[in-house]
């Protein structure tokens, strides 16, 4: 069970810009550069520099993509809890030194915060259908106990393609993608490859298995809808992804040698078929409202700071530069003190408390202090620390996470299950969070229960996880079967 920082090591690298930092793109308000704005609307909050109209405009089209995916997606999903943050540069200049190999834009998960949605004030075709792409994702995570690599992203590739007509009630979804289409046709992963892959590093490139997944997925919803209901009706239930297979598909039975083979034939044959597309109905222009206000200069560079790590470049000078600035315009900020500490090579826990003085009523603040407050003796406070922070931010996971580990470290797992189960219920998508919770349930002798959690955050470990975090909650579900054999408790 791993604690989750509010924000990432300063280790990797990233050139930004503060007020007196370099490329000069940017100048913080502070310094008479455009007015910071955040725009809150019912699953958004957006922060930009964009002027007020435009940004009005932009969290309107996020808002109403939402809505499409929500009207189109195929076995309906409810809609996933709490706010996506949006960070919209005006420019695409500003936005390129945040940008992983210069990416048009890009969706983060972070390991307990809410997901965030990086763009460079806009959205083009490309980043509406990544957008589509990764909320599905969401959508999906809040409703699936069981999703299967194949099964996850054949669905979200599936629904790239997400359209609506002019009045917004009908949505089109399923327009085969002409890269992924060529791809499933020039280089198609067998069906029994395709099952197996858990997203690690396979075979053959990422790409393929992408578009194998979602020809897969087409096929099923276009060709035969019944096995793709029971499908996901079975993975909804948590069957395992096995079980589901055969329930919902027994005449391709991935046991029987040769039981894949005509499926590989007609899936071939269906990409060189005219692909058809499903027309829903469904209200997809919603109203769209939302609150405004001023962002204080201090929490701009705070946001900046905090991507800094997802770009491409890498000098530490200019990240002390905007760290600085941060702190000359509020000296007591958690953020800007809590990456000073860490570039200074400096004990934090004075920042922390200053930060916390200056702060009380932020959450970021009171889990900088718990972060800084490792020793052993330091145990009572650094709970009250942590109850502080879930008690201000009742909706963030890792605040709930962070506590649950601290009282399961205190040998108190009864009182971590309600913090560590909401923590599981508001980031489903969260590998960490899930693991936490299944530590959790196996430290109170629930060990059939925290199987098939752990099941969860192995299969929800996105592409880019290492070897070693999937070693580890493999490792742990091993442990847990383990105390299911000892006990006599029978595993699902």
């Amino acid at each position: 069970m791993g604690w989750l920082p509010r924000t990432a090591a300063v280790a990797s690298g990233l050139a930004l810009a503060g007020c007196a930092g370099i490329p000069p793109t940017f100048r913080c308000p502070a310094h008479g550069g455009p007015p910071w704005r955040e725009m809150a609307t019912e699953h958004y909050l957006l922060r930009t520099d964009l002027p007020g109209p435009e940004a009005a405009e932009l969290v309107g089209r996020i808002e109403r993509l939402r809505a499409a995916v929500a009207a189109g997606l195929p076995g309906g999903a409810p809609g996933p809890p709490g706010r996506v943050d949006v960070v919209a540069f005006r420019t695409l200049e500003e936005y390129q030194p945040f940008s992983p190999d210069n990416a048009l834009g890009y969706y983060i998960r972070y390991e307990g915060g809410p997901p965030r949605i990086v763009v460079p004030g806009e959205i083009g075709p490309w980043q509406r259908a990544m957008l589509a792409h990764e909320l599905t994702h969401d959508f999906l995570a809040g409703k699936y106990r069981r999703q299967p690599r194949w099964f996850a992203e054949g669905l979200a590739v599936y629904m790239e393609s997400v359209e609506t007509d002019a009045s917004g009630s009908v949505v089109t979804v399923g327009a085969p993608p002409p890269e992924r289409l060529e791809r499933a046709r020039s280089s198609p992963v067998p069906v029994a490859e395709l099952l197996e892959w858990d997203g690690s590093r396979g075979r053959r490139p990422a790409v393929d298995y992408y578009a194998s997944s979602w020809l897969l997925m087409h096929w099923l919803v276009e060709e035969r809808p019944r096995a793709f209901e029971a499908l996901v009706r079975e993975l909804s239930a948590g069957s395992p992804p096995e079980a589901a297979w055969h329930a919902a598909l027994p005449e391709f039975d991935p046991d029987r040698p040769g039981g894949l083979s005509e499926l590989d034939a007609d899936l071939a044959r269906h990409a060189r078929a005219k692909l058809g597309r499903q027309r829903r109905q469904g209200e997809a222009r919603p109203v769209v409202a939302y609150f405004e206000r001023p962002m204080l200069p201090s929490e701009v560079h705070a946001v900046r700071i905090e991507l800094w790590q997802f770009g491409s470049g890498r000098s530490t000078t200019a990240l002390r530069s905007e760290v600085e600035e941060a702190v000359a315009e509020d000296p007591a900020h958690p953020v800007a003190l809590e990456y000073l500490a860490a570039l200074d090579h400096a004990d934090p826990l004075p920042y922390a408390r200053r930060a916390v003085a200056g702060h009380p009523n932020d959450a970021r603040a009171y889990t900088f202090l718990a972060e800084s407050l490792p020793g052993p003796g330091q145990a009572e406070e650094r709970e009250a620390a942590l109850r502080k922070a879930a008690e201000i931010a009742p909706r963030n996971a890792a605040a709930l996470h962070n506590l649950a580990e601290a009282l399961l470290a205190d040998g108190k797992p009864l009182l971590a299950l309600p913090a560590a189960r909401q923590a599981a219920e508001l980031a489903p998508w969260s590998p960490p969070v899930l693991a936490g919770y299944a530590e959790v349930l196996a430290g109170l002798g629930h060990c059939t229960e925290a199987i098939p959690v752990q099941q969860r955050a192995i299969e929800a470990i996105p592409d880019r996880g290492t070897t070693a975090e999937r070693r580890a909650l493999t490792k742990s579900l091993a442990r847990y079967s383990e105390q299911c054999r000892v006990s006599g408790a029978a595993a699902p």
